[in-house]
């Protein structure tokens, strides 16, 4: 978890007299500590996402500013703060037109502002930010999982700004890297990703892991701005790394705490069919019958029914080496057309009557049939997402 850079700089030109000279489109950067730097060696002295103070004490010719803000964004750092006296009497064009140019924020203070008060306070702010975050993901989970007094949790949830009546929208993740395997540091790094792209949108934003997987709640967005994180964190991501593969099942936008038990596991089933389907994401609103399929809380009806129709043929096609399955498939895809299901499979067309009367001998279906079709398609819809 992160503060943003305009929440830090919230309140400090009165309380610090800093001024935002550069970077301005980059306050929407997260910020996970604060250090004061003085040695220009700094991608040893950084982990990254840090706000960094400055007095140039080392600011001894007129490039060392903008090397030093090279060196920054290099090293990762979110934004920098110059404390303007001796060492560093005024900001040159340069270095406020590089920060401009890569969205780092760069703050100026007076000499007479003691940098050391101001990291004390950004400091204890962002722990602070971080026990609240940590609160809020807690009691969502609490709500969505039934676990104490449900409206304990919610007020303790508007307490910093999730209303109750608001609109919540679930985002579940699961990633893999090129054999299969899950990467928790990649996980870590998807956090950072989604949380910087969500907060770049609106501040109320949740995340929590949950069976290996990252879940994120965004809270108070519309429709088109559900989709536009989406596809800029996709792109952020996808931009960044390219030996993970991601899947996310997005829920409803749906309205009342209350009600969320439901929206999360909307989100969960969508992922889980996006893995299945290898497919990067999946809106629950957009699933049409698996919607349907997905309010089944009897399970064993929909394993029942896929035993009695698709059950029989995939058992056939295991034992006896055979295709019959994507024979079907390629048939129900191709409108059932003999004529595109024998040119696509390169068999004759007399083999494919004869195959799709096989299918009936073994299921008891036929897919000729328009209402025996239907079944076998509900069988395949429930294949899906069991």
């Amino acid at each position: 978890m992160a503060i943003m850079v305009k929440k830090l700089y919230k309140n400090a030109t009165f309380l610090y007299q800093m001024n935002l000279i550069g970077g301005r489109k980059g306050l929407s950067n997260l910020v996970q500590w604060v250090h004061i730097i003085e040695d220009d060696g700094i991608s040893s002295l950084l982990h990254g996402k840090e706000l960094v103070f400055t007095a140039g004490i080392l600011n001894k010719d007129k490039d060392w500013l903008l090397n030093f803000a090279h060196k920054l964004y290099e090293a990762g750092a979110s934004a920098f703060v110059v404390n303007l006296g001796p060492y560093t009497k005024e900001i040159p064009s340069e270095v406020i037109n590089y920060c401009d140019e890569v969205n780092m924020p760069l703050f100026t203070i007076p000499w007479k502002t003691k940098m050391v008060d101001m990291t004390r306070d950004f400091c204890h702010r962002i722990m602070n930010n971080d026990n609240v975050e940590g609160n809020m993901a807690s009691a969502i989970k609490n709500i969505i999982f039934k676990i104490g007094d449900q409206e304990t949790q919610i007020l303790q949830m508007e307490r910093y700004g999730y209303q109750r009546d608001g609109y919540f929208c679930f985002i579940s993740i699961f990633a893999q890297d090129v054999n299969g395997v899950h990467s928790q540091e990649f996980m870590d790094t998807l956090e950072f990703y989604a949380e910087k792209t969500a907060r770049s949108i609106h501040e109320l934003f949740i995340s929590f892991s949950y069976k290996d997987c990252l879940i994120l709640l965004l809270v108070d967005y519309s429709d088109a701005e559900i989709e536009t994180f989406v596809k800029n964190f996709l792109k952020l991501t996808y931009n960044e790394n390219t030996k993970h593969s991601l899947h996310m099942g997005i829920s409803s936008n749906q309205q009342g705490l209350y009600k969320q038990d439901k929206n999360f596991e909307r989100a969960f089933s969508s992922m889980e069919m996006a893995i299945k389907r290898k497919e990067t994401c999946n809106y629950y609103d957009q699933l049409d019958v698996y919607k349907v399929l997905f309010a089944v809380n009897d399970k064993s009806v929909l394993r029942s029914y896929y035993r009695d129709t698709i059950g029989k043929l995939e058992l056939y096609d295991n034992k006896n080496s055979t295709e019959l399955m994507k024979l079907l498939i390629t048939y129900f895809e191709n409108n059932g057309s003999l004529q595109l299901v024998s040119e696509k499979l390169f068999v004759h067309r007399n083999t494919v009557t004869n195959q799709l009367k096989k299918i009936e001998n073994i299921t008891g279906y036929n897919p000729t049939d328009i209402e025996d079709r239907m079944k076998l398609y509900m069988g395949l819809y429930i294949k899906d997402i069991l």
